[in-house]
């Protein structure tokens, strides 16, 4: 049955001529778990009012700006529909709790709903039977999720048209455009009864309960992140955050059946990298020095231990490799321009068509991992350089590493390397005891297989006939330094 409620002011100046008016609702439009906006999408539509009328109102009288809703408003909101229906307001935990910095291993973990609370999504996912009802769940905004809770069917997508849609009104224009467009015959009352088979309610309840304890279980289970040293290829992160919620996260049984399969993970494992609970070595370095610290210990431990670093002797191995491939091969040679970025094929490698694909992979591992050996072209070789020097000026602030050479311009970086490994010359040196070397050996050796396995990948999908797209190759890892307890771990997301 409709429920008429007294407001004053909420209508278009024309109407204004009534000191009160009227707004329509029906009790059987609100569900507890339905989405914020959705409700506020159904009532504009329902009442023919514009966006900046509804604002209007909850501004004033609720102090609420629709347009950027924090979790407190969201929870007012539901509140005053349950009210407007005469049905109880249940607090859900899934917008209730905020999980601003929560990520796994490194990847932000966004929950649309609840953490983002200023939807500004291009698309909303919906289950086909809630919305024959006019309802929106929730939970349809996990990504991690991919069927409905109550009615076990794949969520389907709506893509919203931003470019019409001007940006402060997209958290509700969108959804107003998806009822246009899902439900056409909305207001009409539907026949068809919204019931939530009662066996799913466990399931909401254990989905509710994991929520909410999901960053305790992350900080026992995974640590804290403290650096991320290779990304995973554009789309494969988020697929990655999945794979780990699912399989490393406890996810309650119940779930399982409703959370996203991929294949894509080939494996995950994480390597101990130190067991003393007062090594907080690690814990010393900032951003930036945590992504010098590899090249530039690496330089380090070339020309004075290199017989015992295994990453070293790993990257060695692999340019003898490579150099190998390339004497036995005697058929289609790519070669790449670097300036133009366009590949070229050769039967020939005796013919100057750019840089051979071989000669490509050992000077991007040299670049990353060895400058004493790196060899270039002039240009490139300072551009580098600068950068190098700019690294160990980061590692000797962290005061573990001491300078080599101080006040060193910028134009006389060149004339320190004659670019003969004999001659190289070192910007600083680490102040490193043989645990935090053996800690770093043990590390760098991690990442320098990983770097090796991408570009074996790569190398062997253009062997088998696929033409060269991009370069350097894309990384088909994720390793992550974490924090856990009083342990350093490494982990390692490998994908296929």
């Amino acid at each position: 049955m409709d429920n008429f409620h007294r407001l004053i002011e909420i209508n278009s100046h024309k109407e204004q001529q009534y000191k009160y008016q009227l707004f329509n609702w029906r009790s059987e439009l609100y569900d507890t778990n339905d989405n914020t906006y959705f409700l506020l999408a159904k009532f504009a539509l329902l009442n023919k009012l514009k966006i900046e009328q509804i604002n209007g109102f909850f501004n004033q009288y609720f102090f609420i700006d629709i347009y950027k809703l924090n979790l407190s408003e969201h929870r007012s909101l539901k509140y005053f529909f349950s009210i407007c229906s005469n049905k109880a307001y249940i607090q859900n935990t899934l917008i209730t709790k905020n999980y601003d910095h929560l990520n796994i291993l490194g990847i932000p973990l966004i929950h649309d709903y609840y953490v983002n609370t200023c939807h500004q999504e291009k698309i909303i996912r919906y289950c086909p039977e809630c919305i024959k009802s006019y309802k929106l769940p929730e939970h349809a905004s996990l990504k991690y999720l991919d069927r409905c809770l109550f009615h076990n069917v794949k969520f389907e997508i709506f893509s919203c048209n931003h470019r019409v849609i001007r940006l402060n009104e997209r958290s509700v224009k969108c959804y107003i455009e998806f009822i246009h467009t899902i439900c056409p015959n909305f207001p009409s009352p539907q026949t068809e009864k919204y019931n939530v088979p009662s066996k799913f309610s466990l399931v909401l309840h254990d989905l509710d309960k994991w929520n909410f304890s999901l960053k305790d279980i992350c900080d026992r289970k995974l640590g804290k992140h403290l650096h991320t040293f290779k990304n995973m290829d554009l789309i494969i992160p988020e697929r990655c955050v999945h794979f780990i919620l699912v399989k490393e996260l406890s996810l309650p049984e119940s779930l399982r059946e409703f959370v996203i399969q991929t294949n894509a993970i080939r494996k995950i494992n994480s390597l101990s990298i130190s067991e003393n609970s007062s090594f907080s070595f690690f814990e010393k370095f900032t951003y930036f020095q945590f992504s010098a610290l590899p090249v530039v210990y690496s330089s380090f431990c070339y020309p004075h231990r290199k017989n015992e670093a295994s990453f070293i002797q790993s990257l060695l191995s692999f340019f003898d490799e490579l150099k190998l491939e390339l004497i036995n091969k005697n058929e289609k040679f790519w070669y790449l321009h670097e300036n133009d970025g366009i590949w070229t094929s050769s039967d020939s490698k005796s013919l100057y068509c750019g840089a051979l694909i071989h000669d490509l992979l050992i000077d991007w591992l040299t670049e990353l991992w060895l400058p004493p050996l790196y060899t270039s072209t002039r240009s490139r070789r300072l551009q580098y350089f600068n950068s190098f020097h700019l690294m160990n000026e980061d590692l000797i602030k962290s005061t573990m590493f001491t300078p080599v050479k101080s006040n060193i311009s910028e134009n006389k970086i060149d004339t320190l390397f004659s670019f003969n490994r004999v001659n190289f010359q070192e910007f600083s040196m680490p102040k490193f005891s043989s645990e935090q070397m053996l800690a770093l050996d043990s590390m760098c050796d991690e990442l320098v297989k990983s770097y090796i396995h991408d570009a074996r990948v790569w190398l062997n999908r253009i062997e088998c006939g696929e033409k060269p797209d991009h370069f350097p190759p894309k990384s088909r890892a994720l390793l992550s330094l974490q924090k856990v307890q009083d342990q350093y771990r490494l982990f390692n997301v490998q994908i296929d």
